[in-house]
């Protein structure tokens, strides 16, 4: 896939998943999470199954296991996102899970075993008084679906870091097509196994569902396997950073959410801090690097 090309779809993916958190609010008015989930991963399953069946169908043992693997993930994660989105306010949601961004950073530095860089131990600080703001000014007072959103949060980035590893080993695309299909295989059982597996009730309901599958499921995630090998990791991070806006707008719109001056500038806060965190400035970086070998600075 041609760089740019990817880049410019890299950010068309948090417009997606921006969208999801006020339609999973709606849908939770007579469904219950897990269905939901399974649903939109079957359905997105099929869509991509008949669109790329020549690629999706060369599996093999290594691919299915890998997977199954965060096909699981996925579900988890999913689930958390739904309750979360329906036991705090859908923007809220968003600006929380894009913690991830943050969070990916540090699980890779323990898992080298080198400390975070410094532009994420500062994003960090900012992050975390944004946070203070977002719960009114006392992390005791946040809600069980800001605490939901926030396990959501950890449990994405461990899907991005082992979904990185997969995609290096496997065809992307198939394995992308895969995990949506052993999402919803795994989101079906536990609904049927918790709360009873129940289907939507009325058109709204079929709109929301058919929408999570095909745009914040099937395009989301696919696009998203496809261009992570082609990107790189700190323009990724600024396009997700991006999420919590496309939530925040979608959730006006959509659901009449509007945010307190401030919870907006808490949220403001974490977005700015997301971005610190994850945004290079390699042009700044290097005349940086020039002046201190004693270089000439160079025109461009």
């Amino acid at each position: 896939m041609d760089r740019k090309k990817a880049i410019a779809l890299s950010f068309s993916v948090p417009v997606a998943w921006g969208f999801s958190y006020p339609l999973m609010k709606i849908g939770m008015d007579s469904m219950n999470a897990t269905s939901i989930v399974a649903l939109r991963c079957i359905i997105a399953f099929v869509a991509c199954l008949l669109l790329f069946h020549k690629r999706a169908f060369r599996i093999n043992r290594d691919l299915m296991v890998r997977a199954a693997i965060i096909g699981a993930i996925m579900s988890t994660e999913l689930t958390c996102m739904c309750l979360g989105s329906s036991l705090t306010s859908a923007s809220t949601a968003g600006f929380l899970q894009s913690l991830t961004v943050v969070i990916v950073p540090f699980a890779n530095a323990a898992l080298l075993r080198r400390a975070p860089e410094r532009k994420v131990l500062v994003g960090t600080a900012i992050v975390t008084c944004g946070m203070l703001l977002l719960s009114g000014a006392d992390f005791t007072s946040l809600n069980p679906g800001a605490l939901i959103m926030l396990l959501s949060a950890f449990v994405y980035a461990g899907h991005i870091i082992v979904a990185k590893r997969f995609v290096e080993e496997v065809d992307p695309l198939s394995l992308g097509v895969w995990q949506l299909g052993f999402g919803g295989l795994f989101s079906g059982i536990a609904a049927c196994v918790f709360g009873g597996f129940t289907l939507p009730s009325t058109p709204s309901e079929i709109v929301v569902v058919v929408a999570l599958a095909l745009i914040c499921s099937a395009y989301g995630f696919i696009t998203q396997t496809l261009v992570q090998p082609h990107v790189p990791a700190e323009t990724t991070g600024f396009a997700f950073s991006l999420e919590p806006v496309c939530s925040a707008v979608f959730s006006f719109f959509l659901v009449g959410e509007v945010l307190n001056p401030i919870a907006f500038f808490g949220a403001t806060l974490i977005l700015t801090g997301v971005m610190v965190a994850t945004v290079e400035l390699p042009r700044l970086r290097a005349h940086g690097q020039a002046r201190m070998a004693g270089a000439p600075e160079r025109v461009s």
